[in-house]
């Protein structure tokens, strides 16, 4: 999986700071995304996308690199809109 460049332990860190402020729901509820759908993207439960996002646990193993870059996607999504509206 991509990781745009980063280490694992990077993406952890990066991924961590997510969860804990709130950035990844936020990214998600942006842009329109259920949790399930994520969960089909990271070929995990409903349940632990919500579990990540209420930082009651963190992705370990593939599912850290599996949710950063699915993350990392809606980011790239979002810079992409903002530029073409002007931000």
């Amino acid at each position: 999986m991509n990781t745009g460049g980063l280490a694992l332990a990077d993406c952890l860190v990066e991924l961590r700071e997510w969860i804990t402020t709130g950035y990844a729901r936020e990214l998600r509820v942006a842009a329109g995304l259920s949790q399930a759908l994520v969960a089909h993207d990271c070929e995990v439960s409903a349940s632990t996308v919500h579990r990540w996002e209420r930082g009651n646990r963190l992705p370990s193993g593939r599912n850290v690199v599996a949710y950063h870059s699915f993350l990392a996607r809606l980011i790239e999504r979002e810079r992409r809109g903002g530029e073409r509206d002007g931000r």
